[in-house]
């Protein structure tokens, strides 16, 4: 269910307007802070510092025998998507151990709410290496992941094991089976959290445009720096974006551009996804997709953007060939940054949230303008005197309250009386054959 995306680097503009969002974290994988801002016309910059876990259940005994190797996830709350994955020896690799084939289900939807499962059928025991009890075999990993903010897990399920002292490691006359539950006291759980909905993770693009998202790890949420660029990194990360109803096309998510390997981490000769990327010395993840007004991915529909802990090594992953140690078991929290571009031509900054009745609300925010009627022609600040029409909403229905004109740097500003809770947005016909622009909605709540 995700997708890998973001960004682009933002240099030399105006800095037209600031908003500052603080966030304590209630949780390990809740946002720690983030910002946003306009300084490149049209396109707001949001930077989220925030956490992301992952935990890692290495199986309690060696996989001794081919068979089912079954694995149930159940998860609270229910209708949060939570997600298992298995990780163990596979001999067309070139790693001792990678994703096990067709237990990597982030695409489609679960069947059943608050449940996970895994059903994988070991092909062969790679290790056998005779010991007292049968064969050494081979060790797997259970790996579960939160996506969409905290969920307490329950690891239940079995594996294929020979019988004491045999070696037939296929035989159904040597086959045993060896059950495991984690954790192992019966109503315990583990908690897991990931990016919540809403907030820092909801974007809007109000424009036609490019949505870019950029994302840098390893980070220090609290000074707010991101580790310089290694050979060598202990932990991988993946970004998605989804459209607000998670409904399956072709039972499958529809995500932002075409998973390729070269987007994963440890596959391949390419264990760093995009790193460095071209350009800049740093390793991250980067991607894009384009928002227009007949596509799939349109214009004032809210998105929702996924950052996710993959993996993290008990030892740096080394740069192909080198072969990655085993991944870190327990749970893991790693802090990262993601930056978001996204097109909002006009835009509504700031609006008063609280007033006493009868006091005046501040309503200030930006407009941005082609610099030509050319198709696709750069964004440059409204010249001084354009006209920006702000309304409140009246029942079902978006009522004038005045149109005001930009200033330099296409800010424009408003203050309003107000006697009632007030919902605002603004909007601008910036040229002959140019679409109505439209802001973001907030809100102004009164006091007595």
């Amino acid at each position: 269910m995700r997708k890998a995306l973001i960004v682009m680097l933002v240099t030399g503009a105006v800095l037209a307007c600031v908003g500052v969002f603080a966030r304590a974290a209630q949780a390990a994988g809740a946002v720690a802070s983030w910002s946003e801002r306009q300084s490149i016309p049209g396109l707001t910059e949001r930077t989220i510092w925030g956490r992301g876990q992952v935990y890692v259940y290495r199986l309690p005994a060696n996989v001794t025998h081919t068979g089912v190797l079954h694995v149930q996830l159940a998860y609270t709350p229910a209708d949060c998507d939570c997600f298992v994955y298995l990780l163990g020896p596979v001999a067309d690799r070139p790693a001792g151990w990678q994703v096990c084939p067709g237990t990597y289900f982030q695409g489609f939807l679960s069947l059943v709410a608050g449940r996970e499962v895994v059903d994988y059928t070991v092909p062969e025991v790679l290790d056998q290496t005779p010991t007292a009890d049968g064969v050494l075999g081979d060790a797997y990993y259970v790996v579960v992941q939160a996506a969409s903010g905290v969920s307490h897990a329950r690891l239940t399920g079995y594996l294929p094991r020979v019988k004491t002292g045999q070696t037939d490691t296929t035989s159904e006359s040597s086959f045993t089976r060896l059950d495991f539950s984690q954790p192992a006291k019966a109503k315990a759980n583990v908690t897991v959290a990931g990016a919540s909905y809403g907030g820092a993770f909801d974007l809007t693009p109000t424009s036609e445009g490019q949505v870019e998202c950029r994302l840098q790890y390893p980070a220090d949420v609290k000074a707010h720096t991101v580790a310089p660029a290694t050979a060598e990194l202990k932990a991988a990360f993946e970004q998605y974006v989804y459209p607000s109803l998670w409904e399956p096309q072709d039972g499958q998510l529809p995500l932002s551009e075409t998973i390729d390997d070269g987007k994963w981490d440890l596959y391949g000769e390419n264990r760093h996804a995009a790193a460095p990327l071209s350009g800049d010395d740093w390793y991250g993840l980067q991607g894009g997709f384009a928002v227009q007004a007949a596509g799939q991915w349109r214009p004032l529909v809210v998105y929702h953007y996924v950052p996710v802990l993959w993996l993290a090594a008990a030892q740096p992953y080394a740069i192909a060939p080198a072969q990655p140690g085993p991944p870190a078991t327990g749970l893991q929290t790693v802090g990262y940054k993601a930056t978001l571009l996204i097109p909002q031509r006009l835009r509504l900054a700031t609006a008063t949230p609280k007033v006493r009745r009868g006091r005046r609300a501040k309503l200030t925010g930006t407009l941005a303008v082609p610099a030509s009627a050319d198709a696709g022609a750069a964004l440059q600040w409204a010249a001084p005197g354009t006209a920006v029409t702000v309304q409140r909403k009246l029942g079902g229905a978006w009522k004038n309250v005045r149109t005001v004109r930009t200033g330099a740097n296409g800010v424009w500003r408003l203050k309003v009386r107000v006697r009632r809770t007030t919902q605002w947005r603004a909007f601008a016909q910036v040229g002959t054959g140019q679409p109505v622009e439209y802001s973001l909605v907030k809100r102004t709540a009164v006091r007595r």
